[in-house]
């Protein structure tokens, strides 16, 4: 047997659905690409400098590391609980990728883990995040791509390379901005550099790797950078003058890197949870 609609009652049911759509406005998003944070999910960066302050009561900053957490949400559940069992953290940095698609629902779900944390957390713009309109959604919640902060005499310099994600258009990484963060001035001894795609990758613009390294050198107060976007841990030397690179755990081994600044110095350990 078959039944088929007439056409009157096709128009009453096409009429019915869209006064439906229209009444439900407020209910629905139109698009997965649209940003409605609340004001807990804005300017998370300059809450959490706020939180952090810029000295310590001791002589190490303890830092946990962590990073492309984008399809893993239990295991940084996990993360965050393990790095809440040790109130010596100081802050944790995110090495990139907290959304998959740089949906905004993405980055709410990211930062709805990561605010369980008791310490402050920082976050590298990673390549999924830019997805989309991800740029804008990562700007919302945390800041600017390009920034950095002093703590106890530290200055902490985060910067996007991810290159691919803007075509390679020669101006990503910014080597200049890099440069003029790295200069000597009073109220930091030593530097450290976070970033998602690391030199060596296929997705960093090959024309300024050499500029990039040259910049890392040149200043011998550069302790170490920090990188994610491979997944797995590994210390890179590029070159007797350059300052290793530190590819830190994506959050699906279940591991994580933890390092310890004094003295001038560091010790870098990895942690199960």
């Amino acid at each position: 047997m078959h039944f088929r609609f007439s056409d009157t009652k096709y128009k009453i049911a096409v009429i019915i659905i869209c006064l439906s759509l229209f009444s439900c406005r407020e209910t629905f998003d139109y698009s997965p690409y649209a940003i409605h944070f609340g004001e807990e999910d804005k300017n998370i960066h300059a809450k959490n400098l706020i939180r952090l302050g810029a000295t310590k009561t001791n002589d190490t900053i303890t830092i946990a590391f962590t990073g492309d957490t984008h399809r893993f949400y239990d295991d940084l559940d996990d993360f965050t609980k393990s790095v809440n069992a040790d109130s010596s953290i100081d802050f944790v940095i995110h090495v990139g990728d907290i959304a998959d698609f740089g949906l905004p629902k993405q980055y709410e779900w990211g930062h709805s883990l990561l605010r369980k944390l008791h310490a402050p957390y920082f976050v590298v713009i990673g390549n999924h995040d830019l997805v989309g309109n991800g740029l804008r959604a990562y700007e919302e919640m945390f800041g600017q791509l390009n920034f950095s902060f002093i703590f106890d005499s530290t200055k902490f310099i985060f910067i996007n390379t991810n290159s691919r994600e803007f075509e390679f258009n020669g101006k990503v990484p910014d080597i200049n901005w890099l440069d003029n963060e790295l200069k000597p001035q009073s109220g930091f001894k030593t530097a450290i550099i976070v970033f998602h795609v690391p030199p060596y990758d296929n997705d960093f613009d090959s024309s300024l790797a050499r500029p990039f390294y040259g910049c890392l050198s040149h200043y011998s107060h550069v302790m170490f950078s920090v990188h994610g976007h491979l997944h797995h841990h590994e210390v890179v030397f590029p070159d007797t003058a350059s300052p290793p690179l530190i590819n830190v755990y994506g959050v699906e081994h279940r591991k994580y890197n933890v390092i310890k600044i004094f003295n001038n110095d560091y010790r870098l350990e990895t942690r199960r949870f």
